[in-house]
C-alpha cells in the first residue's frame, strides 16, 4: 500500500514511516521542512520518501497524492499544544481544523481506501470516572476545553472526520493519542530533560509540575497502534470511530523523576511539587486513557511500560551522540 503520512518528517511522522517500511508498505512524508538528524535515526529512508508542501495547499495535496497514487493518509500534521494554541488561536485553527478538512476531501475525491487522524486525549473535556473513554463528552455548554484552542481544534476535527464517514463514505478513523515520548521528541512535557539531561550528565531543575500527570506513551507504541488502525479491516457501519492510544496508565512528573534516577545512575533531577496556573487547568484534562476499545477493535495493547520505555529512550539517545 502506497501511504502519505502528513506531518512525516516530524517526530512522530519518523516512527510511522520506519513502521511502514518494516510493515512492506511505501511511505511518503509530507511536511513543510525536511527531516532534521533524530528523524533520519528513526528512519534513515526518509529523505527520498519526503514531499515538500503546506497542510493548507490542497492542490499540492492532490498532485503530491496523484503523482504516487497514494492509497490511504496517515494524518499526523497539526499544531501541538494548550501554550501554543493561545497564543495562535487562528493558525491552530487553520491548521488542525483546515488541514484536516483537505485530507479528507482529497481522500474522497481519490477514493482512498481510508484516512487515520492521529487526534489527542486534549479532545476530551472531562472524564466521568477514573479513566478517559471514548464514550466521554467532548464539549460542554458552559465552558471551554481545558486544553483550550488545540483541544478544541481536535474535537472539531473528530466531529469533521465523522461527517465524512457519515455522509460520504470516507473510512475515516480518529485515535486519540497523548503525551508521546521517546528520542527524537520536541516537546518536554518534563521527561525529554530529564532523561538526556541525565545521560549528558547534567542537572534538571523545575520549580514546579511535579503533580502534573500524563500517560505517557512511547513513540513505537503508537505507530504501531496507528498502523494498526490503518490497515484493519473496512469499519463496520455503527461501529465507534474513535480509539484511545495509549498506555492506559498515567504518571506524576514526580514518578518520572524517580523512573530516571533508577535507569539512569547519577541522575539529578529535581522538581518541585506546585503547579502554575497553566498547569492547574491543563491537568484537568491529564488521567489514563482507557484502551479497552483499541484491543477489541484493533488487536492492539501497549508494549512499552514506562520504566523500559525510558530505558530505551535513554540508549537510543546515548547511541546518537556517539554516533554524531
Amino acid at each position: 500500500m502506497n501511504v502519505l503520512v502528513t506531518g512525516g518528517a516530524g517526530f512522530l511522522g519518523g516512527y510511522v514511516m520506519a513502521a511502514l517500511g518494516r510493515q512492506g508498505h511505501e511511505g511518503f512524508a509530507y511536511d513543510v521542512a525536511p527531516p532534521g538528524a533524530d528523524t533520519l535515526a528513526v528512519s534513515p529512508d526518509i529523505g527520498a520518501r519526503f514531499r515538500a508542501g503546506q497542510i493548507n495547499d490542497i492542490a499540492r495535496l492532490v498532485d503530491v497524492c496523484r503523482s504516487e497514487k497514494i492509497d490511504a493518509i496517515i494524518h499526523t500534521a497539526g499544531i501541538v499544544g494548550l501554550e501554543v494554541s493561545l497564543q495562535q488561536p487562528v493558525a491552530t485553527y487553520q491548521t488542525n481544523v483546515m488541514g484536516l478538512v483537505n485530507v479528507c476531501e482529497v481522500a474522497r475525491q481519490l477514493r482512498m481506501r481510508r484516512v487515520v487522524l492521529v487526534s489527542s486525549n486534549a479532545a476530551y473535556h472531562k472524564g466521568s470516572g477514573s479513566s478517559l473513554v471514548e464514550s466521554d463528552p467532548a464539549f460542554s455548554i458552559r465552558e471551554g476545553n481545558p486544553a483550550g484552542h488545540y483541544g478544541t481544534s481536535k474535537m472539531a476535527a473528530e466531529a469533521i472526520g465523522l461527517a465524512y464517514a457519515s455522509f460520504q463514505e470516507l473510512d475515516f478513523l480518529s485515535l486519540r493519542v497523548t503525551a508521546i515520548y521517546g528520542f527524537g521528541m520536541r516537546s518536554p512535557m518534563y521527561i525529554k530533560p530529564m532523561v538526556e539531561n541525565a545521560v549528558l550528565r547534567r542537572p534538571t531543575r523545575f520549580a514546579t509540575g511535579g503533580r502534573m500527570k500524563r500517560d505517557y506513551t512511547h513513540a513505537l507504541d503508537c505507530a504501531d497502534g496507528i498502523i494498526a488502525a490503518l490497515l484493519a479491516p473496512r469499519w463496520a457501519a455503527g461501529e465507534q470511530r474513535v480509539i484511545n492510544i495509549a498506555s492506559g496508565r498515567a504518571r506524576t512528573a514526580a514518578e518520572v523523576a524517580s523512573i530516571v534516577r533508577d535507569a539512569i545512575p547519577g541522575a539529578d533531577i529535581e522538581i518541585g511539587d506546585a503547579l502554575t496556573p497553566l498547569e492547574e487547568q491543563n491537568v484537568k484534562m491529564r488521567a489514563s486513557l482507557d484502551v479497552t476499545a483499541a484491543k477489541r477493535l484493533l488487536d492492539w495493547s501497549p508494549k512499552w511500560p514506562l520504566e523500559a520505555g525510558i530505558s530505551e529512550y535513554a540508549e537510543t539517545f546515548r547511541r546518537n551522540l556517539i554516533r554524531s
